[in-house]
């Protein structure tokens, strides 16, 4: 299935073309064609392969998920494979990232997409308001989608730093097993990150060198600035791995001070109990001739005795600061 957009500056936009009309459309250079496709048949393989003369591979890509941006220049066009970001949920702090396909042709741009993608929807809106976006060549369509679809990260990603500051203030509030895999988490969803928009970035560097004849030179500029967000964006998640990883540095040495406090509590106790014990053990044993068992102050002074000895410590603790 796939949605059809045809612009020519004599008749102006027309939207739901027929095969034939889209056919006669692709033989006039003044006409600009776009394609949406989405929930691939082999009828839509059938149009691509006869009508617009993709290489099988690059059906093949349609057709498979790809896990890493990429760039390959055809004779009759350039295949591009960009992802669009998804927010993360609050509770799991999850991107998710969908494939955005492109074929970018003389007069012709074909998109792909297994779901639905915001920044097509959008562009799809401004197309059917008679934006300029589709009136000035099928490279700056191109760019149209991929400058959406790019803007649309920062507020994802600004929301993700929020959740970054809420884990953080969660750590030195009070760390458990649950923060942990907050971080855990986090450091997965930021490495996934970097690993999308890392090559996405390489990926437009290489259209901005001026080795596709199909992205006018004069139009360069323009996917220079999409490098230049990419690379903003990339910094930022660079800014989050780092939080995430004096977080986790945060996290080890929280906990260990918190056992280092429980051990000293226990050490101090224990010590204490030493000589107590010790009196406690010297009177229970069942020897017959111990003058202090038949004395009759002997048991109200061992007491005192042990109380003496307890506060003794306690003091003695103190004054050293290990309390």
């Amino acid at each position: 299935m796939f949605e059809s957009f045809q612009y020519h500056p004599e008749i102006g936009l027309k939207t739901d073309l027929t095969l034939e009309e889209i056919k006669q459309s692709l033989k006039d250079e003044k006409s600009l064609i776009w394609i949406d496709l989405f929930d691939i048949d082999d009828s839509d393989i059938d149009f691509l392969t006869t009508t617009f003369s993709l290489h099988p591979l690059t059906i093949e890509d349609f057709i498979l998920p790809n896990a890493r941006p990429k760039i390959e220049n055809f004779s009759d066009y350039l295949y591009l494979i960009m992802f669009s970001l998804e927010a993360p949920s609050r509770n799991e702090a999850k991107l998710i990232t969908h494939e955005l396909d492109f074929c970018l042709g003389r007069n012709f741009l074909i998109t792909y997409h297994s779901s639905a993608i915001g920044p097509i929807v959008a562009c799809k809106e401004k197309v059917k308001k008679q934006s300029p976006i589709i009136k000035n060549g099928p490279d700056m369509l191109l760019y149209s989608i991929l400058d959406f679809c790019i803007d649309s990260y920062f507020p994802v990603i600004q929301e993700f730093d929020s959740y970054v500051d809420d884990m953080s203030d969660e750590l030195f509030r009070d760390p458990s097993r649950e923060t942990l895999r907050k971080i855990y988490n986090l450091k997965n969803s930021v490495m996934y990150l970097r690993r999308t928009i890392g090559p996405q970035a390489d990926v437009i560097n290489l259209v901005t060198r001026g080795d596709f004849p199909f992205i006018l030179p004069a139009n360069h500029i323009y996917f220079r600035n999409i490098y230049d967000n990419l690379l903003r964006l990339n910094d930022l998640v660079g800014t989050c791995r780092d939080i995430i990883t004096g977080a986790m540095e945060a996290y080890v040495s929280v906990v260990s001070n918190r056992l280092n406090e429980v051990m000293k509590t226990l050490t101090v106790i224990a010590t204490i109990m030493m000589p107590l014990t010790l009196i406690a053990s010297i009177y229970g044993m069942n020897f017959r001739h111990m003058p202090e068992l038949e004395s009759k102050f002997g048991y109200p002074l061992v007491i005192v005795l042990m109380v003496v000895i307890t506060v003794s410590m306690l003091a003695y603790f103190k004054r050293r600061k290990w309390l």
